[in-house]
């Protein structure tokens, strides 16, 4: 069996990666939330609040590790 070892580099690009999509996943909730009825724009705006801060400790990781 081959064991697989990501590089600093590889693991940054999955990272950053990552990071992309979940700032694609914010900028579309919000975009859409008009759309939906009042009691589901109260759970989609807790849902992407977790999401954003989320994104936000993963940016300062990421920004920390480049220091």
């Amino acid at each position: 069996m081959v064991k697989s070892t990501l590089t600093s580099a590889e693991l940054r690009h999955d990272n950053i990666k990552h990071m992309r999509w979940q700032a694609k996943a914010v900028a579309n909730l919000l975009s859409a939330i008009h759309r939906l009825a009042p009691a589901d724009q109260q759970t989609t705006l807790e849902a992407t609040t977790r999401l954003a801060a989320e994104l936000a400790e993963d940016l300062d990781a990421l920004t920390r590790g480049a220091a």
